[in-house]
């Protein structure tokens, strides 16, 4: 990528911001902007070291820096990479049809991962992270230290917003997050995670509901008192796992077992033969479709993977706080840029993805999502 195809991706008042932030001060080695962010981006691309990047600015004209004052500037670029971060808007890089009953809704997978400094400090981070399924761009990202835990408190959504996330994100705190703000969810959750009722008033078992479900998908309404002890309706979805499925879930408890001094109870290793989940979705929207619906929730994951391993986002190669929230931060911004210039590239996906979720093999309910691309015509099964 050449300077000029940066500069188009970059937002508007991207030069005014770098001095608004205190990136540039003084204008001597590094004189303007651009010149700022290619030596950023230059060193975040790959295994960099400090000395590539005074190899690198001498060799580019920029001018001659040394090591320990690159590293000093790009501490005190934090700011301005956040507001690049912040008004960075990825055009989508796939468009995927929608089933019909989700058309009205941005659905957004989220999950966090954990980030290691290296050295013998090993000082953890986490990258809070929500995707849309239907565009595979990033909605919205937070970066926080090792006490901040995963919930969906730590991020924002609005009527509209279909949430999918897992067991982590399944508390009585999400869920009132989420309905504070007019979105939609849907949640796996852990046995006993919260209680539950009827509309009696008596408290459900979870073990015992799921007694009565079988191969077919299945729904009850449930009722929880939620943290401003209002009682709220919602649904709970479940479905009897395979036995491929029931047998590969329980050697992963035994190897947990193993790994921690910790034993499952008979009636968690029972729940953990189903899939399950409570959503907020209306009554018209099948059991089938919403439990289809969370097994999307996967792409996320994919993104980790994805930078972890393109862009080597794992092991932080810093020695302080301040340094290593710029390293996270700027990793993020090449990854959006990335986004962006796949997203502006005039190409149209062939990838075409018809499969039928992996609970319903054999079952005769036809339900199977078709998400390409309008002007795709053929194209290989993605799994």
């Amino acid at each position: 990528m050449d300077t000029n195809d940066l500069v188009k991706l970059l937002p508007p008042g991207y030069e005014q911001a770098c001095f608004d932030k205190k990136a540039i001060t003084r204008k001597r080695t590094i004189k303007n902007p651009l010149d700022l962010l290619r030596l950023i981006l230059f060193y975040l691309s790959g295994n960099k070291s400090l000395i590539d990047v005074t190899h690198f600015a001498l060799l580019s004209g920029i001018g001659k820096i040394s090591d320990v004052a690159f590293m000093k500037k790009f501490i005190q670029c934090g700011d301005w990479i956040k507001w690049l971060t912040q008004n960075i808007l990825p055009n989508p890089i796939m468009h995927y049809k929608k089933p019909g009953w989700l058309e009205s809704y941005q659905v957004l997978a989220v999950d966090a991962s954990d980030l290691v400094e290296k050295g013998a400090v090993k000082r953890l981070w986490h990258l809070h992270y929500a995707v849309d399924l239907f565009s595979l761009t990033c909605s919205q990202f937070k970066i926080t230290e090792q006490s901040t835990g995963e919930s969906l408190k730590n991020f924002t959504f609005s009527k509209g917003c279909l949430v999918i996330a897992d067991r982590a994100y399944g508390t009585i705190k999400s869920i009132g997050h989420c309905l504070d703000a007019g979105a939609d969810f849907i949640l796996r959750i852990k046995n006993k995670a919260f209680n539950m009722y009827d509309r009696s008033g008596q408290k459900i078992i979870l073990a015992d509901w799921l007694l009565t479900v079988g191969e077919k998908a299945a729904e009850c309404t449930v009722y929880i008192n939620g943290s401003d002890k209002k009682r709220t309706a919602l649904r709970l979805c479940a479905i009897k796992k395979t036995k491929e499925e029931i047998r590969a879930e329980e050697i992963r408890l035994k190897k947990l077992e193993s790994k921690k001094p910790k034993t499952y109870s008979e009636e968690t290793k029972f729940t953990h033969r189903y899939m399950f989940v409570i959503t907020s979705l209306p009554a018209e929207i099948s059991a089938e479709e919403i439990l289809a619906c969370y097994r999307l929730r996967w792409q996320v994951e994919l993104v980790f993977k994805r930078l972890k391993s393109l862009l080597q986002l794992g092991n932080i190669p810093t020695k302080t706080k301040e340094s290593g929230e710029v390293w996270i931060s700027g990793k993020i911004l090449l990854s959006l840029l990335t986004e962006k210039y796949l997203g502006d590239i005039d190409f149209s996906p062939t990838w075409n993805i018809r499969r039928k979720p992996e609970y319903m093999e054999g079952d005769k309910t036809d339900v199977i999502y078709n998400f390409y691309d309008d002007t795709a015509q053929s194209g290989g099964n993605v799994r």
